[in-house]
């Protein structure tokens, strides 16, 4: 049987679902309420949050093993962690290795961001082009990959994106 009544599929080792839930989605709630939802949809792994102003289900001066601790309780497994912040501004860049040395110490191949944050509207292409080498060299160093949204100005698309990563 590949479902219950509710269309769900059944949680299982017989039945694992590839796919990962983001705490991102429950935005509005708090961490342990984002990770109950997660898990009552049927997930097994999670993308966890931590970006600033915006969705801070992690603090990155909180031990990944406390993390890990919550996630256990709930069923859950972190694949990746979502580290967005402004990668044009000092601040941004300092978050962004921060995301990094965490996600390696927690054991996180992948931290996901984006070139600005959500307050900025005018993003400045030379300032995240001298950031952004800074932030290889941790990830490289972390043995973390760091996968940039297509999200914002200049990285708004594919057309924009692909030569923009050829200056890179």
């Amino acid at each position: 049987m590949l479902g219950t009544s509710a269309g769900r599929t059944p949680r299982g080792e017989d039945c694992v679902n590839p796919l990962a839930g983001h705490t991102n989605t429950y935005h509005t709630y708090g961490f342990e309420e984002a990770l109950e939802g997660i898990a009552a949809a049927g997930y097994r792994y999670v993308e966890l949050s931590a970006v600033p102003g915006w969705t801070e289900h992690v603090d990155l001066s909180t031990p990944p093993a406390e993390v890990r601790g919550v996630l256990e309780r709930h069923g859950l497994e972190a694949v990746s962690l979502s580290g967005h912040s402004d990668l044009t501004t000092r601040e941004g860049l300092d978050h962004g290795i921060a995301a990094v040395l965490w996600a390696a110490e927690y054991g996180l191949p992948i931290v996901n961001t984006a070139v600005g944050g959500h307050q900025s509207a005018d993003e400045n292409e030379a300032a995240f082009l001298g950031n952004i080498a800074e932030l290889a060299d941790a990830a490289e160093s972390a043995g973390v990959v760091v996968a940039l949204e297509i999200h914002g100005d200049i990285m708004a698309s594919s057309d924009v994106t692909l030569p923009l990563l050829e200056k890179i």
